[in-house]
């Protein structure tokens, strides 16, 4: 089982890298920000080992990113409010935390995720 996790972490690290790389050619606006960010790292309960290639999704929007490889994770330009957080990974049971954001802050998660036992 480790094998097939290391094995998907390692895909959806390649799946992360596109990511980032399109993310950076976005354009940067200065100024005051009322936008916030969530950040946090994923691990698996039962090794404490941190998890790669996670999905980390806000519901209700097309923001979404994986956790790196040191399970880490970090969405901007959020907008005050409260949000549903969905999680999810291959061999994981899905996880889905509800986060409240104030104006201009970085809300950090420490996410444990349940394997799922054959």
């Amino acid at each position: 089982m480790k094998t097939k996790t290391i094995i998907v972490a390692i895909a959806m690290i390649a799946l992360v890298n596109v990511d980032v790389i399109a993310a950076d050619k976005s354009p940067k606006t200065s100024g005051p920000s009322t936008q916030s960010s969530i950040s946090g790292v994923v691990i698996d309960k039962d090794s404490n080992e941190k998890l790669a290639g996670v999905t980390i999704q806000l519901a209700s929007t097309d923001q979404k990113i994986y956790s790196n490889s040191k399970g880490e994770f970090n969405l901007d330009g959020i907008e005050p409010g409260t949000y549903k957080v969905k999680i999810n990974c291959i061999s994981y049971k899905d996880k889905e935390v509800t986060v409240k954001i104030t104006k201009s802050e970085t809300e950090k998660l420490k996410i444990l995720l349940n394997p799922i036992t054959p």
